[in-house]
């Protein structure tokens, strides 16, 4: 996790791991920036990442600690002039976004951590907020482009180095999720000023068609979407938790008594388990809960 110095006015200052079985923990990472910006870590497998900057955002770099070598590089471009949204971890592959503020060029940039070299610069269209939404599994990074009022989503293959579009009928889309080598998840906005009105959907890759997960609604309010296994992915709707899970055509909703809210904690969740941070607004200490999921 993320951390920030007692007293310190960072954001937060640096990146720690705790033992669960003996409760130690030790730094890997400290910021240079007296007041430091040190957030969107990934893990995955071997290896973490996280952004480092000051607290207005900029001046951002890139960094992977390995966890079998314990070495920490950078990586990706140092150019202050480029800004960088979050990546994502996959297996040794991570990917973002990032614009260039001279010539206002956006690309989505795939960099193999344990070769340490470049794969691939995809430019994307219209430079906006939806293009920080974008994930990467297998090999596969889906991200979102929009032109003409109109959202695409795209699917890069790092192995054959191929896009391939999905064009919809959305104006803008978040959270795409792929949940296996047919099916995405997505949150659809109908109104980028409200974001709260929105629907669940599902699109077939294969058929190039889109189903609505909760039909039988106007717009819902979906805030969290993530995917929990092959098959199987993760919602809020509502401030209720669900999960979806494909067979064969259909997929089989059901709702999971959860005793957390999502609107008010911090929650994550990998490899089976929430892991909820608790926050008093007039307390400086967090509490860290873990969760093993309902099977």
């Amino acid at each position: 996790m993320t951390v920030d110095d007692a007293n310190s006015d960072s954001i937060s200052n640096q990146v720690i791991q705790i033992n669960r079985k003996t409760g130690e923990t030790q730094t890997i990472f400290k910021s240079h920036y007296e007041v430091a910006a040190t957030q969107g870590l990934q893990t995955s497998k071997q290896w973490i990442v996280w952004v480092d900057g000051d607290d207005f955002g900029e001046n951002t770099t890139l960094y992977a600690f390995n966890e079998k070598t314990e070495e920490t590089m950078a990586f990706g471009s140092t150019d202050v002039q480029v800004s960088k949204e979050f990546p994502v971890l996959a297996g040794d592959y991570v990917a973002w976004t990032e614009h260039t503020k001279k010539t206002n060029d956006t690309s989505m940039i795939v960099y193999d951590l344990s070769h340490q070299q470049q794969k691939t610069a995809q430019p994307i269209q219209n430079f906006e907020w939806l293009n920080a939404d974008y994930s990467i599994h297998d090999h596969s990074v889906i991200y979102v482009e929009k032109t003409h009022n109109q959202a695409t989503i795209k699917r890069y293959d790092i192995a054959t180095d191929r896009v391939t579009k999905y064009p919809t009928k959305e104006t803008a889309i978040g959270w795409p999720t792929m949940l296996n080598a047919n099916t995405i998840a997505y949150v659809a906005y109908d109104d980028e000023e409200q974001l709260e009105k929105n629907h669940l959907m599902i699109y077939d890759m294969k058929e190039k068609r889109t189903r609505n997960a909760f039909p039988n609604e106007k717009t819902v309010d979906i805030a969290y979407l993530k995917k929990y296994d092959t098959n199987v992915f993760l919602t809020v709707k509502d401030e209720q938790l669900y999960t979806f899970t494909q067979q064969g055509q259909t997929f089989k909703k059901q709702q999971l008594d959860f005793p957390y809210n999502f609107a008010q904690e911090d929650i994550t969740y990998a490899n089976n388990e929430f892991f909820i941070l608790r926050h008093d607004i007039d307390s400086t200490q967090y509490e860290l809960i873990i969760e093993q999921a309902v099977e």
